[in-house]
């Protein structure tokens, strides 16, 4: 489903590691700090024993382990819209892609916000109605006057008589409880999956 969106598009150029001549160009001691905080022990190079290979050696390692080419950036997902109806799914995030000189060196970075769309599937429908029926549970809870559900005995009912499944029954104990901790009620009281299967 080849569908995808350029909403926003802007060419930037980020700050890269400093290439060979930058390098080469670093006096020894600032750029044995520099391989320091790569990782490179201090014994490793100062077994080497001639400086000016020392040099060279911390040079390469520098390039190897940062070269001078910005570091991939993952992608940010910003939102997710589901199309039930059509069972489609549009996703829109921001990518950053790094694009290189013809000699290989960097030129600069293309940062998109892009949407697309893909096929729905059951975990992403699931997931949606479990959402639903979650804020569902949470508006009825923030209707209710609290000073009526302080009793087990009180929660129980709100969660249980009513014929919903047991997995939704133990929602809507767990979001009246929170509620009721949030308003400064402490008294939480520890109901099992078998007193909400047997109520």
């Amino acid at each position: 489903m080849d569908t995808n969106k350029i909403i926003k598009k802007d060419d930037v150029i980020l700050e890269t590691p400093p290439d060979r001549e930058t390098l080469m160009k670093m006096d020894y001691e600032s750029l044995k700090t520099r391989i320091l905080k790569l990782n490179i022990s201090r014994e490793t190079i100062e077994n080497i024993k001639d400086e000016d290979k020392e040099k060279v050696f911390m040079v390469n390692e520098c390039l190897r382990l940062q070269p001078p080419f910005p570091q991939l950036v993952n992608p940010v997902i910003i939102s997710e819209e589901h199309d039930l109806e059509n069972m489609k799914k549009e996703i829109t995030g921001n990518y950053v892609k790094h694009i290189r000189k013809k000699d290989g060196k960097y030129s600069h970075s293309e940062c998109t916000t892009e949407s697309y769309l893909v096929r729905l599937q059951q975990k992403d429908i699931d997931c949606e109605n479990k959402t639903k029926l979650l804020k569902s549970i949470d508006d009825e809870v923030s209707s209710l006057n609290l000073e009526d559900y302080k009793t087990k005995e009180d929660i129980m009912k709100f969660a249980c008589d009513n014929g919903k499944s047991s997995r939704e029954k133990k929602r809507r104990t767990t979001s009246l409880q929170k509620r009721l901790l949030s308003e400064g009620y402490n008294n939480r009281h520890r109901i099992t999956n078998h007193e909400i299967a047997i109520y």
